[in-house]
């Protein structure tokens, strides 16, 4: 099955992802811990998620969009204005938050109250990575034909992305082999079914 409607997009496609990808990488290997020990942990979630990851993830990401407007499932206008019945879509969001503060609050098995500045930086970086992973890649890649591949390459390059973070840690084999990465899978598949039932990026 063909992912893409042509070659071009294609090329687009990869290139950004491998731009952005070693990109990630670099920052996150590189500059993260200095950038980290350096500042106070609220500093640092405004400077590293605020400024730095909206200048790889969210500016890029746009622009593509914009560039592509033509070639993606679902076009910036309607992306960004398709009305939805908030009722519907309440119990979603509900899950979402409580979904974020319980993992960042009971991180490790046990309970961290001083995890919740992660709680607040979770709801607001997730707006920064739908634009790239749910606005651009997929968004690029979906046609009518080919739904389930294309929510299931997302799946796969949006667990990829945590994996420079999970390295910075000393955690990557313990997701692995604690089978945690399926959480990022199953995130990412019901972030893309989102995007898809509701038709807006906001969601």
């Amino acid at each position: 099955m063909k992912l893409f409607k042509d070659q071009k997009l294609a090329n687009i496609y990869i290139l950004f992802f491998v731009i952005f990808y070693l990109a990630w990488t670099v920052t996150e290997l590189i500059i993260r811990t200095p950038l980290e020990s350096s500042l106070n942990p609220v500093v640092f979630q405004l400077v590293f998620d605020g400024v730095i990851k909206n200048l790889l993830w969210t500016v890029p990401a746009l622009m593509l969009i914009k560039k592509c407007n033509a070639d993606l499932y679902l076009p910036t206008p309607e992306m960004f204005r398709n009305s939805v019945s908030w009722k519907e879509v309440l119990p979603v969001f509900v899950f979402e938050i409580v979904f974020c503060i319980v993992s960042a609050l009971t991180h490790g098995g046990t309970f961290q109250p001083e995890k919740l500045p992660e709680c607040v930086a979770y709801l607001f970086v997730g707006i920064t990575e739908e634009f790239v992973f749910r606005g651009f890649l997929l968004n690029a890649v979906l046609h009518d034909d080919n739904k389930y591949q294309a929510i299931a390459l997302n799946a796969v390059l949006f667990l990829s992305i945590h994996f420079p973070i999970w390295i910075v840690y000393g955690n990557f084999v313990n997701y692995f082999a604690g089978f945690g990465f399926v959480t990022i899978l199953i995130l990412s598949v019901f972030f893309s079914w989102s995007f898809l039932e509701f038709k807006n990026i906001w969601i």
